[in-house]
């Protein structure tokens, strides 16, 4: 495991033009590893035992133009490629997207917008101050399991200061250009799962506008239709001889919903894997017209234990049971998501610009805040730290995930940590950073003239070094 470590932190280094900032990046991947805490980049400090005066180079580690999110991501697609590490349908690579919002309170952070909360939890409030976050992941396969690999986040919302936000792209359209970088930088078509919200005209056009050799579309939607979708048949060609005027396009319209009560269709029957439970499903198979892409698209509409949905996708092959199977492993990236904010802390950020104007924290009702800098170069470097930190972080809980599928024994063995109820063969990305954990500060002691340890004791404090932070597992 400690050599895969090494030979992946030098694939990336052709993510920096510097060789010192790529340095720096060692430091700041192991700190946000073994870190106790997530208190921002102080924790990194109390973490490895730096010494005090590191705290000032870190923060321009992450404001440094040395390296930037693009340059970071893209070495590390390339790096998954190399592992084969995507699980594929039909060829194709399963990318996960959604959205997440985070709360930030900080009068002087950049792109702090008023969001509403969409969550189903009454506790949480209907409005609130934060970040607007894009995400897209990979899916991967380690035995039985499956994960959420993290490719690129970006920030969606509040960005007009920086003229990087076009008014007229929705926030559902992002995130299929997000995902159109990483399948021409991967050079695969795929298919993109997304959930409710996504099932818009807007989505489905900007995925057919992307051809890979100008041969296949290089996406593929699949989401969850609303439950008031209405679809139309094709309309006939006229009995005799065509009267004046264009033909009809849209034949018979249909409410989709009606049609699991209905005698029109006949249903079959078949297994398939639901959230990992395998049962009987009643599904029906319909490419029908929808106005919002004006084209055809597949309607498969399925019954199973737990209600009734309808599933879109563009690809008219496509069977009923594999869409299926591949909307619930959507829940992956919601997973994802929490272990960057529960367990690794990647949300914890506190970058703030002071050439930025403060912002109300009760903003007036159906207002917009226009904030100004004094120094709009230096506030666009906090934005990209902002982004650079959370990127970051996608990535290292991406290498844990493939320790975990790659090395399942030995991250068990190194993690000395004791688990009630073991729920798959493949450990978790938690136990995953206890084993390595547990793995550095191990050849801190025992391997100083190894490169990268080396470089971290030179850090280090020297009335620090000895103490080693205890994990409560």
């Amino acid at each position: 495991m400690f050599l895969e470590i090494n030979l992946f932190l030098l694939f990336m280094r052709s993510a920096f033009s510097r060789k010192a900032t790529h340095r720096w990046f060692i430091i700041v991947f192991i700190g946000f590893i073994v870190r106790t805490d997530t208190l921002g980049i102080t924790s990194i400090i109390r973490a490895l035992s730096l010494t005090p005066n590191t705290y000032e180079l870190l923060l321009h580690f992450f404001h440094s133009g040395a390296w930037s999110t693009i340059s970071l991501t893209a070495v590390w697609w390339n790096w998954i490629m190399t592992k084969s590490l995507g699980h594929r349908v039909n060829g194709r690579l399963v990318l996960l997207a959604d959205h997440t919002k985070t709360p930030k309170d900080g009068r002087k952070i950049p792109a702090v917008s008023t969001l509403n909360q969409d969550s189903e939890t009454a506790s949480k409030p209907s409005y609130f101050r934060g970040h607007h976050w894009g995400a897209v992941a990979m899916l991967i396969k380690g035995g039985e399991k499956f994960f959420a690999t993290g490719l690129f986040a970006q920030l969606h919302e509040g960005l007009s200061l920086f003229e990087t936000e076009d008014p007229a792209v929705p926030k559902t359209v992002k995130i299929v250009q997000m995902t159109e970088a990483i399948l021409i930088t991967m050079g695969l078509p795929g298919y993109l799962v997304l959930d409710a919200y996504f099932a818009v005209g807007p989505v489905f056009l900007a995925a057919a506008a992307l051809t890979l050799d100008n041969t296949s579309h290089a996406i593929h939607i699949i989401t969850r239709a609303k439950k008031n979708v209405t679809a139309y048949h094709p309309s006939k060609a006229p009995e005799g001889k065509p009267g004046r005027g264009r033909r009809k396009v849209y034949g018979e319209k249909i409410k989709l919903m009606t049609l699991f009560d209905s005698d029109t269709y006949t249903f079959k029957k078949a297994k398939a894997t639901v959230y990992d439970q395998v049962e009987t499903v009643r599904y029906l198979t319909l490419d029908l017209l929808w106005k919002p892409v004006k084209g055809l698209l597949r309607f498969i509409l399925i019954e199973d234990s737990r209600g009734r949905i309808i599933l879109i996708t563009s690809d008219l092959t496509l069977d009923a049971i594999t869409a299926l199977e591949l909307y619930c492993h959507r829940t992956k990236i919601e997973i994802l998501f929490d272990v960057l904010k529960n367990t690794f802390g990647a949300m914890t950020y506190h970058f703030w610009s002071k050439y930025l104007s403060r912002a109300s924290r009760k903003p007036k009702k159906n207002t917009v805040q226009n904030q100004e800098s004094t120094n709009l170069e230096q506030t666009r470097k906090t934005l990209s730290a902002i982004e650079k930190f959370v990127n970051l972080h996608l990535i290292v809980v991406g290498f844990l995930q493939y320790l975990a599928v790659t090395f399942p024994q030995e991250i068990k063995q190194k993690s000395l940590c004791w688990l009630r109820t073991e729920s798959s063969k493949t450990p978790s990305e938690f136990v995953a950073k206890l084993a390595v954990t547990n793995l550095i500060w191990e050849n801190i002691r025992r391997l100083p003239k190894n490169p990268i340890i080396a470089l971290i004791r030179s850090r280090q404090d020297p009335a620090l070094r000895q103490k080693r932070p205890r994990f409560a597992s």
